[in-house]
């Protein structure tokens, strides 16, 4: 005597089985986007705390004791940080983008933009292989005084 609902569990357990593995490549795409961006927002952070503290010849031509920055001293310095230490500390493929510069003369605004690879997702759908990622920081330069 056989049913008309047997193997109907095993349909069941091999759908369940194809939406877990789904759900485990999304989240595991999601994550390595989401830590792409935390490595680029470091790196941003610290980019900009590097240009708010360069001193330029403004400095010393005016010894009124303020820091002025301009907006190519920031790009220049972003892009040599970059250059300097952007595999060492997890961004390199990241570019200096607009708006990077000096807005007021006492802020750094740096912005960098850097490809995120989508990993396993692309190859079960017809999605793009990357996607772009952009982050932005400020760091404001202090006062220095010449008297310690």
């Amino acid at each position: 005597m056989t049913r008309d609902d047997d193997g109907q569990i095993t349909i069941l357990s091999i759908g369940l089985a194809v939406v877990a593995i789904a759900l485990v490549f999304v989240v595991v795409s999601v994550s390595a986007i989401y830590l792409d961006r935390k490595a680029l927002q470091a790196a941003a952070d610290a980019i900009a705390a590097d240009a708010a503290s360069r001193l330029s010849d403004t400095y010393y031509l005016n010894p009124d004791g303020v820091v002025r920055l301009t907006d190519q001293g920031v790009t220049e310095a972003a892009g040599e940080y970059l250059a300097l230490y952007g595999a060492e500390i997890g961004v390199p493929g990241a570019r200096v983008a607009s708006p990077t510069g000096a807005p007021d003369g006492r802020t750094a605004v740096v912005t960098l933009t850097m490809p995120a690879d989508v990993i396993l997702i692309p190859a079960l759908l017809d999605l793009p292989s990357a996607v772009n990622l952009t982050v932005t920081s400020r760091a404001r330069a202090g006062n220095w005084s010449p008297r310690g």
